[in-house]
């Protein structure tokens, strides 16, 4: 990319399910791709209130010993709330916060600073106990907002949902930090929104391919949150 900053893309994946870390977890390996894995901190086997009952981390020996792994391997864990329940959720905002917040630091003994809003607008009840509870960053939305690195950037990060008809070179925009996020991987009955294991590694070959380019940039969010500030704080250009 000439006479540009290069973009910075993140990647990041909610609600722990296990087809995230069973189909997409080696393929990011694969190429060297980071990721952030939003995380629900409570020991259910399938997530909430679905009637395909899919299959999520539940906290158990196993996971936590694959979790601390990837952490040391550059992938970045955050927080999902605990419930992920809308019943729940604004009745009960701090402790969705601080505790998940607690328990993820208490089994991977490693610092949580993102959190992930469930269902993308509870934001509007929960994000005054998630600043309280000391996050530096949290994501929301799906409105593929891109940020430009010469303009200010807010505690709450929008994303773009990916999908099945996605492709890369649609990501990547110029002097831009873009964040993608992903739910099932696999079939119907992989999550929410899946995108399938083939596209998905198409997807990431053609993604790897371009960062060996030199074309993009690819980090975690809490990387890429630090990268923007660091950048913003040396940029010139105005805001676009």
């Amino acid at each position: 990319m000439q006479n540009s900053v290069l973009p910075i893309l993140s990647l990041t994946f909610d609600d722990g399910f296990r087809c995230q870390f069973e189909e997409a977890l080696p393929i990011l390996n694969q190429y060297g791709i980071p990721a952030t894995f939003f995380l629900i901190a409570n020991q259910q086997p399938t997530h909430e209130n679905h009637q395909n009952e899919w299959l999520k981390i539940d906290w158990c020996e196993k996971d936590i010993a694959m979790l601390k792994t990837i952490v040391q391997s550059g992938h970045e864990i955050g927080s999902h709330s605990v419930t992920h329940d809308p019943v729940q959720m604004p009745r009960q905002p701090e402790f969705e916060a601080v505790e998940s917040k607690r328990l993820i630091e208490k089994w991977i003994g490693t610092d949580i600073s993102s959190f992930c809003y469930p269902y993308y607008a509870s934001v509007s009840y929960l994000e005054g106990a998630v600043r309280k509870a000391g996050y530096r960053q949290a994501r929301f939305g799906r409105r593929s907002s891109y940020y430009h690195l010469s303009a200010p950037l807010g505690f709450n990060i929008d994303c773009r949902q990916a999908s099945n008809q996605d492709k890369v070179q649609d990501w990547i925009k110029p002097s831009h930090w873009h964040v993608l996020t992903f739910h099932g991987i696999g079939g119907k009955d992989s999550g929410w929104e899946p995108v399938s294991v083939d596209h998905f590694a198409v997807m990431m070959a053609d993604l790897a391919e371009m960062q060996g380019k030199n074309d993009v940039e690819i980090v975690t969010f809490k990387e890429g949150a630090n990268r923007f500030r660091r950048d913003i704080s040396t940029a010139s250009s105005p805001s676009v």
